[in-house]
């Protein structure tokens, strides 16, 4: 069986990644589409809008398969989350990524790719580092395609080839040009396309633009209760509180002296986006601080942080996922497919069950990775 992987966070799943699934199949002449998303906390470092069983019910009006992705993937910046998801797609013998990008010119996201690698190991590169410039900022400088690096998803595009190159050569890319509004529009302007961030916008104000941009079949999926990362403010605020500086040195992504500029702006601010605007400086964006927070929600350690995969997690699937995934149970015996959570195979999973625990104590929901089953359609 031939299958084509789509790396996503479906916060939530709308019209776009429905035209990305169905495109992604019929080009890549592919038996089976899988997700590999995000579970109950996103790269923009906040909870998803709706947690990741609800998710999985949306995508699978659109693919075959959905697999979890490890928590510490979409916890990371572009290049780690684009590392782990290349391994989960090795480990689920996926044969092609594809994703969405405004570009959609595949040599040339590749040559841009191959550019930034060799500019990372370059002097200039860690100097820029040191002056305390961020990331995108120091490659449209040391670059002449700024055009490419102006939209998000030619740049994690260019980490999933990357890390295609370094991990999964055997992998093959293709890119599927996203449609309707760009990637942070926040009003939905398109009578069938729009940005997740204007889908949530609607959503949180209580309108009904949506549902002209998601799957009608799914329409009663999309109700409260809805997360936001202003919820996870009083968790933060108690962490930050109880622990000493010395202990958020220990926490993934916290480095250079974060943690007293933490300790030091969280009694007074009363918000989550209050907190967010004293927090800010040259040398991080919004997402990385976004990110750590959330690290600090879920006291995530850098001892915790292993991009090694050793087992995955099936969230749900319909009939065609079912074949490809007795497939895989044959091909590989030894491997992990996990499709129930319990106190045997837990260990693989303490970072996504924790993560859970703590988005239902935001949204008083019940659902766990214990008591809710492998989704079918």
């Amino acid at each position: 069986m031939k299958s084509v992987g789509l790396i996503t966070e479906y916060n939530p799943f709308h019209n776009g990644h429905l035209y990305h699934a169905q495109q992604s199949k019929q080009r890549s002449n592919s038996n089976v589409t899988i997700a590999l998303m995000s579970g109950n906390f996103v790269m923009r470092g906040e909870p998803a809008i709706y947690n990741k069983f609800t998710r999985t019910e949306m995508a699978l009006t659109g693919v075959d398969l959905v697999v979890e992705l490890p928590l510490l993937a979409s916890l990371s910046s572009g290049d780690t989350f684009a590392e782990m998801a290349v391994k989960v797609a090795q480990y689920l013998d996926i044969d092609t990524i594809s994703f969405g990008s405004e570009s959609a010119d595949l040599n040339d996201l590749q040559q841009l790719a191959d550019q930034i690698s060799t500019l990372e190991s370059h002097p200039d590169f860690k100097s820029k580092l040191k002056e305390g410039k961020s990331y995108p900022r120091i490659l449209s400088e040391l670059t002449d395609s700024h055009e490419l690096l102006q939209s998000p998803n030619n740049l994690l595009g260019m980490s999933y080839l990357k890390a295609i190159n370094q991990f999964a050569p055997q992998i093959e890319a293709m890119t599927i040009k996203r449609e309707g509004s760009h990637h942070h529009h926040s009003e939905i302007t398109h009578h069938q396309f729009a940005s997740g961030t204007s889908i949530r916008q609607s959503l949180l104000q209580g309108n009904h633009h949506w549902r002209n941009v998601v799957p009608q079949v799914a329409h009663n999926l999309y109700k409260s209760p809805h997360v936001s990362a202003e919820d996870t403010f009083p968790f933060i605020k108690y962490q930050l509180t109880v622990q000493h500086q010395e202990d958020l040195k220990s926490i993934y992504n916290i480095n250079e002296g974060f943690e007293n500029r933490l300790k030091s702006m969280i009694q007074q601010s009363h918000s989550f986006k209050a907190f967010m605007q004293n927090l800010k400086t040259k040398r991080y964006t919004y997402t990385h601080i976004q990110r750590i927070l959330m690290t600090i929600l879920l006291n995530i350690k850098s001892q915790d942080v292993h991009k090694d995969i050793h087992a995955v997690r099936i969230l749900g699937m319909n009939d065609v996922g079912r074949n490809y995934l007795k497939h895989l149970k044959n091909k590989f015996p030894e491997r992990q497919y996990i499709t129930n959570i319990n106190q045997k195979n837990a260990h693989y999973f303490q970072n996504e069950i924790k993560a859970t625990h703590v988005y239902n104590l935001m949204s008083h929901q019940t659902q766990t990775d214990f008591n809710t089953p492998i989704i079918r359609k």
